[in-house]
């Protein structure tokens, strides 16, 4: 495991992104989120590591579908977000870019106004590939949603 916040400075598009100078990894992953589109979603890093990660996601405006309830996308959306973000504890070397190869995602109660716990965690790791879980709650702590990611770590051509 390389460590993370050296690879964002080395991988992430500077033609397309500001890096923040300073702050932990949670607080530039985050600034790195508010600038595309993850960041309508209003998600918010608690913690992130190579085997865990957590946020929150404020049900609003932004991340309502037409229902009322959050947007399915949405939680999709955030999953594959933190999932990608814990690639970066094992990307190698800073040619390699970590691919969504696989997901899907399995609906289990609509939210429409809860605050969204998001805990994702690593399952597999295996060689280049990746497998993770990532579980959404409602403020009853309910399970709203579960997604599951695989990811493959490759050198682009």
């Amino acid at each position: 495991m390389t460590g993370s916040l050296d690879m964002v400075y080395r991988i992430v598009p500077r033609e397309y992104f500001s890096i923040k100078a300073e702050g932990s990894f949670e607080e530039q992953a985050q600034h790195l989120i508010e600038q595309c589109h993850p960041g309508a979603t209003g998600m918010r890093l608690r913690k992130l590591s190579a085997d865990t990660t957590e946020a929150e996601i404020p049900c609003q405006q932004s991340n309502r579908a037409l229902h009322g309830f959050m947007h399915g996308g949405c939680f999709f959306t955030v999953g594959d977000t933190m999932t990608a973000l814990m690639c970066l504890f094992f990307v190698e070397n800073e040619s390699e870019r970590m691919l969504t190869v696989n997901a899907s995602i399995r609906y289990l109660r609509p939210i429409g106004k809860d605050t969204v716990q998001a805990k994702a965690r690593l399952v597999r790791h295996q060689g280049k590939i990746l497998d993770f879980v990532c579980d959404f709650f409602n403020e009853a702590g309910k399970r709203a949603a579960q997604a599951k990611y695989r990811y493959a770590l490759v050198e682009p051509r």
